[in-house]
């Protein structure tokens, strides 16, 4: 099989899920015997749906967009699922954001609440600063510029551990 940038770039979560001290199996995250693209299941139990951004856009935020898609699978999985994370590769930064379902479903939360209705798709950017937190929002529906709801923080060494906490 040939070597895809998103083996790469995926690859660079599963290596620190696989080097954890806790850790001891993963397998593809099903849903209907079907494997979920990017998706796996740790230690039989933790659900982890990874996805990448190469680079920032103009604004340093690195923009994770769920589509149409993958939001009708999430609509199934997030019930199905108490320990589910979103493991956010920031490649050029070098960092990946972890986030957990609560924090997940709190930011689509806020994006409803300012679209006032539901959306075929979502963004959710990240921000690295030096030497702090990830910085993690929605935007506001239109409103250029302003964010839907609060940022949350996220400790830049929060993954993989917040998944074996």
């Amino acid at each position: 099989m040939k070597i895809r940038l998103e083996h790469q770039n995926i690859g660079a979560a599963v290596m620190q899920i696989a080097e954890h001290e806790q850790f001891t199996a993963i397998n593809a995250l099903k849903l209907n015997g079907k494997p979920i693209s990017n998706a796996f299941l740790i230690n039989s139990h933790v659900a982890i749906l990874c996805k990448y951004a190469s680079e920032p856009n103009g604004n340093d935020e690195y923009v994770f967009t769920f589509s149409e898609d993958q939001m009708k699978t999430l609509a199934s999985l997030l019930p199905k699922h108490d320990s589910l994370f979103f493991g956010l590769v920031c490649v050029e930064g070098g960092e990946i954001c972890c986030l957990t379902k609560a924090e997940f479903e709190e930011l689509l939360g806020y994006r409803r609440a300012s679209a006032d209705k539901l959306e075929s798709q979502y963004a959710i950017l990240v921000t690295i600063k030096a030497k702090s937190s990830f910085r993690v929002y929605v935007n506001a529906a239109g409103k250029k510029g302003k964010y839907a709801g609060k940022q949350l923080t996220v400790a830049r060494k929060a993954f993989p551990d917040v998944m074996f906490g």
